[in-house]
């Protein structure tokens, strides 16, 4: 009796020792090991949905594309209940110092917005990877250690701008464009500048950063330009929608209201661009880009690691691989023609959320937090 009651014990015993592993290996919900790396870090922590906190890295927030993707997070956080803070480091001089304070506050996950010369912050990186945060890009690159990247097809956007330009005011169009080292305006600048078509001539291209002030670089190199070449000069290319706004300005102060000697395109769409394109001045493009996807898709990224347990390429990941540029997300070429109004929700502006616009559960209908961002006049 006592022999088969110590048996009796002892496969008790293995049964508890072999269902502790299994929930090891599957983080109790059935995914894969939370302690398996995939990548060349350690796997980052796993925590419950309630105990997510996250810290946005974003620089100025003047600018509409960060001001977008900024409000989506927001939205995404207070929608799934996850502790949440936003760090402008506005220069990217204090980029560094504010990434080392983000990583000190040791939380779940890091997204890092666009960011210049992004590869010389590789030990950063690893820093933080190494302490077990999640490092995640948003309309941003990928370097060793970024988990993911939400962006869309750059390359694509500007040769549908340049395609609709000479559509419109080809043949024997000379234009400039502004350049910036942050990959995905470089991914622009290059596609415009490398335009195959016998209807337009490159008269020049700059680096934005080469003013010293991003925020003043399009006026003073467009007021260059114009000096330069002028009326020689009828079209500038602007890698992003906050340069475009200003060289419009300098093309207004050189007495060309209108834009009907020189005009400009951008890169990203908001209120403030569409209400400059609306009111006919020198900005007549822009490509409307769907910051509220990518960062919903940078969110559900950072659930389905860290939340669900799952590694990149598990049945239902976002991330098919660790270090992948999710590109989703297709924008459209905004002029006068299909401008948004003021008042329109910024979801009205793309045709990509789902066959059921009204479906309250969808995330373009949270409603959390800041709210839908709607376009202002």
């Amino acid at each position: 009796m006592k022999k088969k009651l110590l048996s009796t014990l002892l496969a008790f015993g293995l049964i508890l020792s072999l269902t502790a592993c299994s929930e090891d290996k599957t983080n109790g919900s059935g995914s894969r090991n939370a302690k398996e790396a995939f990548d060349d870090y350690a796997r980052p922590q796993t925590v419950a949905q309630e105990d997510v906190s996250v810290i946005y890295l974003i620089s100025n927030m003047t600018d509409e594309s960060n001001i977008r993707c900024e409000n989506q997070v927001a939205i995404e956080a207070a929608h799934r209940g996850w502790d949440y803070q936003v760090i402008n480091y506005e220069k990217e001089d204090n980029f560094r110092e504010y990434f080392q304070n983000a990583i000190s506050q040791q939380p779940t996950a890091i997204i890092i917005g666009i960011t210049q010369s992004f590869d010389s912050y590789q030990d950063l990186v690893d820093q933080a990877r190494e302490a077990g945060i999640g490092i995640y890009s948003n309309d941003n690159s990928i370097i060793n250690g970024v988990i993911s990247n939400s962006t869309m097809d750059n390359a694509e956007a500007s040769k549908e701008i340049m395609d609709q330009v000479i559509a419109d005011h080809g043949p024997k169009l000379n234009y400039a464009v502004f350049e910036l080292s942050a990959e995905v305006v470089t991914l622009r600048a290059n596609t415009a500048k490398e335009y195959n078509s016998d209807d337009i001539k490159l008269l020049d291209a700059i680096d934005l950063a080469s003013t010293g002030d991003l925020n003043t670089a399009g006026y003073t190199i467009a007021q260059t330009w114009l000096q330069q070449y002028g009326n020689d000069l009828q079209f500038i290319f602007g890698s992003a929608d906050p340069a475009a706004i200003t060289a419009a300005e300098a093309i207004v102060q050189a007495g060309d209201p209108n834009g009907k000697k020189t005009f400009v395109s951008g890169v990203d769409g908001g209120a403030s661009t569409w209400s400059y394109i609306r009111n006919n001045t020198p900005l007549k493009y822009t490509y409307s880009q769907p910051f509220e996807y990518f960062s919903h898709i940078t969110c559900q990224a950072i659930h389905d690691i860290q939340v669900a347990g799952l590694n990149p390429g598990d049945d239902g990941c976002i991330v098919s691989k660790a270090g992948e540029n999710i590109v989703k997300a297709k924008g459209i070429v905004t002029t006068m023609e299909n401008c948004p109004k003021a008042g329109d929700s910024i979801h009205s502006v793309f045709d990509f959320y789902g066959e059921d616009p009204k479906d309250n559960d969808a995330w373009y209908n949270w409603t959390d937090g800041p709210g839908i961002y709607e376009v202002t006049e």
